[in-house]
């Protein structure tokens, strides 16, 4: 019996039988149906045009951009840095399926990596809090009193896991030491801040805690609000950068929201963590923050897994949103739909919630959102007057931001739309759109100039010829044993009988190839076939690409060829002789290899020798010409 990490084999089949790929893929990105697949955007890499394909009925992922792909496990591994045991501790708490563990010991601690000692002692922490701020008379009459007069509800504490932490200067850290965490371990996470003596001082004391979570639900990081009036204190406090936690790279809410984003096709981008939590209180939960930082790139792509639509609602402060509007170009050089909401003077989503309530709310962005071309033209206009100068500084800024969008049409539509705002003849504004576009294909040209390539390194075209060909047959035939080894090829054998009979696994260079050969043996000689997706769901990531890769074709057949009975050959109709052709082509090309080796031994003044090797190299000829009349080769 198999057991990863501490997980028995029986449990993990239990996982993978539950874990249908559609559902744990959709949870992270949004899937649109094309014929028996589903499609996106990759979350792995930025594109335009979806390439991620994901086949229910195989189970399996594949991007045909990145090259990325395998099973739900895999999936949840690569986009959120899990190890194996756990993410599929994330899909056994999706699926509710019972995981036994036991507490981790000082030991076993010190065995995990770095990464997972981090998302270990975040959620600590997270529980921590929320201990504190429920079950403490501090943080009842602090912390539970201050969220109470936001309006925030029992079941938003719970969902959003906030907390308290005590004005104590290392409770937090005393509490964690007696778990069993390092001190390194808490420095890292950024949770404690460690003083030249060694002594270890709480990074969050008497505030509210915010737990930040990534798309998974893993708590990574913490904001901190005080509630003191102190003049020196800092409003907020939050966790530094560390190996789980990037800041540029999450906005918050994003898990809570995640669904609902998908749900509305559109996301209300707000500056706070309680801009969030108010808009959930009322019903509105396609909402997520950037957390006072400029917005990024990487958020911009994350929040695009979901939906092609934000809608950025803004302070009713004039300044703050000029400083801003860098973040509506960033959305529109990522191909997204961006509009603009601003709230009245001196009010923010939170004070606006809870002055209107929900419906008024909903009803005032529907009515108050704009396109960036008219929120940026009305915003600046207010400042230019009559001002010649300032009035062509904002018609050249709108076209380049205009410049970034990437799809033609939307761009000639904000022309026209320039063009009637600021009277103004469109094709002017198109003109300098194409110089502005053309001195920075320029400039880019000009800075990659002086740039100098290596020399190409001297190649055996010959001997990577027959690498290449040798490669590809015996991928072809440890394919088509994991694809078609099943398959009957006379009345009472299947594919995997004649393959096992002719070949072995020493006649496979490739050591993923025999690895994949010698697994399926194993089952072969116990009188059984590999269970359904046991490769697609292999631990191992090379053997699980590799057969991936396999059982995803970049195209399909249209439904349209079997509507007008256009006939299409099935690769099963000729397996026997397909596998028959690859096997000697193996052979063939080892035959070719011993003849080069016979070759360069051929150099030698031992004339017996010689007369011998000569012998062995006809030999080797004959039984070459002889493979390759049967395969039709012209040598």
């Amino acid at each position: 019996m198999y057991f990863y990490g501490m997980i028995p084999q029986d449990t993990v089949n239990q996982i993978l039988q539950a874990a249908e790929i559609s559902e744990v893929v959709g949870e992270f990105v949004n899937l649109k149906r094309r014929g028996a697949n589903l499609i996106a955007c990759c979350p792995f890499h930025n594109e335009k045009t979806p390439s991620f394909s994901v086949s229910p009925a195989k189970g399996i992922y594949k991007c045909f951009g990145c090259g990325k792909g395998g099973d739900s496990v895999r999936f949840i591994m690569d986009l959120e840095g899990f190890s194996y045991p756990d993410a599929l501790k994330w899909l056994a708490k999706k699926y509710n399926i019972e995981v036994k563990e036991k507490e981790f010991t000082d030991t076993e601690l010190a065995a995990q990596n770095e990464r997972e000692s981090l998302f270990i002692v975040s959620e600590f922490a997270e529980n921590y809090f929320r201990e504190i701020l429920l079950n403490t008379e501090e943080g009842q009459s602090i912390g539970e009193s201050y969220f109470r007069e936001r309006g925030f509800s029992k079941p938003m504490l719970e969902r959003f896991r906030l907390g308290y932490a005590t004005d104590s200067r290392d409770d937090f850290a005393r509490t964690a030491l007696k778990a069993g965490f390092s001190a390194e371990v808490l420095d890292k996470a950024g949770l404690v801040s460690v003083k030249e003596n060694g002594v270890l001082l709480d990074r969050f004391r008497g505030r509210v805690i915010f737990p930040i979570h990534n798309v998974a639900g893993k708590p990574i990081a913490f904001g901190a609000r005080v509630l003191k009036t102190d003049a020196r204190a800092p409003k907020y406090v939050n966790s530094p950068e560390t190996d789980i936690y990037h800041k540029s790279h999450i906005v918050y809410g994003i898990y809570q929201a995640k669904n609902a984003i998908r749900q509305k096709e559109n996301c209300f981008l707000v500056e706070g963590y309680t801009d969030v939590v108010s808009l959930h209180q009322a019903g509105i939960e396609n909402v997520v923050a950037s957390s006072g930082t400029s917005l990024t790139v990487e958020q911009i792509r994350l929040i695009g897994r979901f939906t092609d639509n934000i809608t950025v609602l803004y302070d009713g402060d004039t300044a703050g949103i000029k400083a801003s509007l860098r973040g509506i170009d960033l959305i529109l050089e990522e191909g997204l739909n961006v509009k603009a909401v601003v709230f009245p003077e001196g009010d923010d989503p939170d004070s606006f919630i809870r002055k209107v309530g929900g419906e008024a709310f909903a009803r005032y962005v529907e009515q108050s959102q704009k396109d960036f071309i008219s929120f940026k033209t009305e915003i600046s206009l207010a400042d230019i007057g009559t001002d010649a100068v300032k009035k062509a500084e904002l018609i050249e800024s709108l076209v380049a931001s205009i410049t970034k969008v990437p799809n033609p049409v939307k761009r000639q539509l904000f022309y026209q739309e320039v063009a009637r705002l600021l009277n103004i003849d469109e094709h002017i504004l198109i003109n300098e759109g194409n110089k502005l576009v053309a001195g920075q294909v320029h400039t880019a040209r000009k800075n990659d100039g002086g740039r100098v390539s290596p020399p190409a390194p001297e190649r055996n075209l010959e001997m990577e010829f027959l690498e290449k060909s040798d490669s590809r047959d015996e991928e072809a035939l440890v394919k088509d044993l994991v694809l078609f080894g099943q398959v009957k090829i006379g009345e009472s054998h299947v594919l995997a009988d004649y393959i096992f009979g002719e070949t072995e696994a020493d006649i496979l260079s490739d050591a993923v190839l025999r690895a994949i050969y010698k697994q399926y043996r194993e089952f072969y000689t116990r009188g059984e076939a590999p269970p359904d997706r046991y490769f697609v769901s292999h631990p191992d990531s090379r053997i699980q690409e590799t057969v991936i890769n396999w059982e995803s074709p970049k195209h399909e057949l249209s439904k349209h060829w079997k509507k007008y009975e256009i006939f299409v050959p099935d690769y099963r109709d000729f397996l026997g002789e397909i596998i028959t052709k690859t096997n000697f082509r193996i052979h063939l090309l080892r035959i070719k290899k011993e003849i080069q080796e016979i070759i360069e031994q051929l150099d030698t003044e031992d004339e017996d020798q010689e007369v011998i090797l000569q012998e062995a190299l006809r030999k080797k000829n004959m039984e070459k010409m002889e493979i390759a009349e049967f395969l039709g080769s012209v040598l």
